[in-house]
């Protein structure tokens, strides 16, 4: 208890949080700038290669791999190792694999990769160049997660990883994502810094074009683009999908797919070309096939009439045929502190390393080469003196003291007669002074060689860049990702829709169909309590609009309603975002044509009395065209149907409702005069024009004064029209519009029916 100590709670949280996120960033998440490994991947490479799993071996299941990997260096979970080990392997994720794998290890399609215990693997023949002379003290090693053995914190990379095959990463508050390159193009730029250390990004780019995915494709982005991205270390690249046509037999067209950008999912991309073509939102487009092997060929069938260019935009703005690879150079740098670098800081660091390495491995094997030429002294000494060496041997009585005589008698330190003692007797015999002479004067000449070379740093530079020069001879290769500006096809949505006719059935509780030809109400089939709402004519390019309780009002193109084969449609719901207790009240067609055939009869081209004069509904269409809507509390107002333009699937407010308000109606303003009818029974027609117009959302203003009373509905008449009433539990009855008096908006009316509930107005 006396070890007990108190400490703010908020302090110790901000500490161990910190301590936590350093953690994630340094041990996961982020790449070395200088072998461009995270500590898993790394630990991955080091395993295989101290199992002996280089290029030439066979392959090792991939199980005893994890096994080494996390019972030596990685105390973390299998399925996450071996995932890394199996992205390693995979061509279409690294552009370089540095794992040769044998078996399923995944695919384009989002296939995972098999059970490890299925899998195989060795190291490819390019990972040597990551881990060529590890053993010459030419990187610091580091104790395991339990202390037992060491492992490297870095790798002696000769080839710069981080550049070739990107890296992605995402820590606590920070996150990387680098795109792989061409391995040439950087060398190229590697070797130009060499001897131009000060070169700015933009000369870079003479030999860096741009990134190199593993899966080709074409960058879309300007060199200026591309250079602000490396300049500043984050930026945006733009890749697409590449494609041919072919001609088929009887006129027919093929577009083939022979190239996706990074990192898609080829079955998913299917999958929603597929679901384009189901819908008909590209007519042309008949038909989509998979017929890839090892390379990319995805077939989309389309009609002989139609232009290839604006499918494929439509197809490149509406799928992942185009995407975008988010640039983020965040990686660990030498002093392990996390940094956003530019292209040029990056191949800087990795040259210095390289640096390093070299100096390091230089240094150690002069130090070989020193030790050698010590011992080769002391053979040299004895084997003048070789009688004389075996009396003194001979006559010890054990090895210590013939080593004491030897050093005595000869002037020898103890590594060189221990090194002779350790000689076999046949080889001591056979020693000739020519062998020794000859391997002494090679031995210098190396001596002198590496110390020439380690006194300047120009020939250190040298040694670096001819070893980047003898990886681009062994394994560099062509592009595959093209960079070209390519000229962008406009297109808009009326390009795809086909010019048809459609109906559209909406039932009262809100069941939509669509229907290519013209259907009788009396054959439709509705779910039990449910009946006809109301049906619309209208083109599919043409919009309609569908009305709520809750004052809010859905445009949709027609174009965008599925088609109904069978059943009783689809729920409104599953197109727009409806809240709970919301139900439908009214469906319009915005269709001109169905516009102008409703409102012909009050253009008015002969006989237009007064008050269709002052409505003026002939003057301008757009103007004209207008719709009235009233709650249930009476009050309402007009408003353009202009203002009916497509809708997100949440819609728009069109009437502001108090409190246990709902719409009560929406109607077409085709007549002169509005008949309002209010569920106790009572009357009134008012003239339209003394009905305010509303161009956004609203309340209107009183068109019916109602007492403990509701508005049933309304219909916009004429004097010669006649209306019919509609009763709760079923009935009607017919009024002639002209029995019932014109007054003034906000007027009760007069009794129409005493005894029975109305429920509704038709006309």
């Amino acid at each position: 208890m006396a070890n007990i100590s108190t400490s703010d709670i908020q302090s110790e949280l901000e500490n161990r949080f910190l301590t936590y996120a350093l953690s994630t960033i340094v041990s996961r998440s982020l790449p070395d700038v200088r072998d461009g490994l995270k500590p898993i991947h790394r630990r991955i490479l080091f395993a295989m290669n101290s199992m002996g799993l280089n290029a030439a071996a066979k392959h090792v299941k991939s199980a005893k791999i994890i096994g080494e990997v996390l019972g030596k260096y990685h105390p973390h979970g299998d399925a996450s190792t071996y995932e890394s080990m199996a992205r390693m392997a995979q061509d279409f994720s690294l552009r370089y694999p540095l794992v040769d794998g044998k078996g399923n290890f995944g695919s384009i399609d989002g296939d995972p990769p098999a059970a490890y215990r299925y899998t195989e693997g060795k190291l490819t023949p390019i990972s040597a160049f990551l881990l060529n002379d590890l053993k010459k003290n030419t990187v610091d090693f580091q104790a395991n997660y339990d202390n037992t053995i060491r492992e490297p914190s870095v790798l002696p990379a000769r080839i710069p990883n981080l550049l070739i095959n990107g890296a992605s990463g995402i820590a606590v508050g920070m996150a990387c994502s680098f795109p792989s390159h061409n391995l040439r193009e950087v060398i190229g730029a590697l070797t130009a810094l060499i001897e131009t250390p000060d070169l700015p990004v933009g000369k870079l780019m003479k030999y860096i074009k741009g990134p190199d995915f593993s899966s080709g494709g074409i960058i879309l982005n300007s060199k200026k683009e591309l250079c602000k991205a490396y300049e500043e270390g984050s930026g945006s690249v733009k890749i697409r999908g590449e494609w041919l046509t072919k001609l088929r037999p009887r006129g027919k067209i093929h577009v083939i797919v022979t190239a996706l950008p990074y990192g898609i999912n080829k079955a998913r991309l299917i999958e929603k070309i597929a679901e384009i073509i189901i819908a008909k939102k590209v007519p042309a487009l008949t038909d989509v096939r998979d017929e890839s092997d090892e390379n990319i060929r995805v077939v989309l069938e389309i009609k002989s009439d139609s232009d290839p260019e604006k499918i494929m935009a439509y197809l490149f703005k509406n799928t992942d045929l185009e995407s975008n690879f988010q640039i983020n150079f965040t990686c660990l740098t030498p002093s392990g502190e996390p940094a956003r670098l530019s292209l040029a800081e990056i191949c800087r660091h990795f040259l210095e390393f390289r640096k390093q390495v070299v100096t390091r491995r230089l240094r150690y094997e002069l130090e070989l080469i020193l030790k050698r030429l010590h011992l080769l002294d002391g053979f040299a000494v004895i084997f003048n003196n070789l009688d004389k060496a075996l009396k003194l041997i001979r006559s010890s009585k054990s090895r210590q003291e013939a080593h004491g005589k030897l050093v005595k008698a000869f002037k020898l330190d103890d590594e060189q007669v221990g090194a002779i003692l350790e000689i076999p007797l046949y080889r001591l015999v056979s020693m000739e002074i020519s062998k020794i002479i000859e391997e002494k004067k090679e031995k210098t000449r190396e001596k002198n060689k590496i110390q020439s070379v380690l006194k300047s740093s120009a020939k250190i530079w040298n040694e670096v860049r001819e070893e980047l020069e003898a990886i681009d001879r062994a394994h560099a290769d062509k592009r595959k990702t093209k960079i070209k500006s390519i000229e962008t096809v406009e297109i808009s949505e009326e390009d795809f829709i086909e010019d048809e006719e459609a109906f559209i059935v909406l039932s009262r509780n809100g069941w939509i169909r669509k229907f290519k030809n013209a259907v009788d109400p009396a054959s439709l089939k509705f779910k039990e309590n449910d009946g006809l709402l109301a049906m619309a004519k209208a083109n599919t390019r043409e919009s309609i609009a569908i009305f709520t309780s809750f004052g809010m009002v859905y445009v949709s193109r027609a174009f965008n309603l599925p088609y109904t084969r069978a059943g009783f449609g689809d729920p409104i719901q599953n197109f727009f975002k409806f809240k709970d207790g919301e139900k439908v009240i009214r469906l319009l067609s915005l269709d001109p044509k169905e516009l102008e055939a409703a409102f012909g009869f009050a253009a008015g081209k002969s006989g237009k009395n007064k008050r269709q004069a002052s409505l003026d509904f002939s003057a301008n269409k757009e103007n004209a065209w207008q719709g009235i809507v009233a709650g249930n509390t009476g009050y309402g107002f007009r408003f353009p149907l202009a203002n009916l333009t497509e809708t997100t699937k949440a819609g728009r407010k069109l009437m502001l409702l108090k409190d246990d308000e709902t719409i009560s109606a929406v109607e077409l303003l085709t007549a002169p005069l509005v008949a309002l009818v209010s569920g106790k029974g009572k009357g009134v027609v008012i003239p339209a024009e003394q009905i305010s117009v509303l161009t956004g959302a609203g309340r209107g203003v009183k068109l019916m004064g109602l007492t403990d009373d509701q508005l049933a509905g309304l219909k916009p008449v004429h004097l010669k029209d006649k209306i019919t009433l509609e009763f709760e539990g079923g009935g009607a009855r017919e009024i002639p519009v002209k029995k019932i008096p014109v007054y003034n908006r906000g007027s009760q009316g007069v009794i129409l029916s005493k005894r029975r509930k109305v429920v509704g107005i038709t006309r």
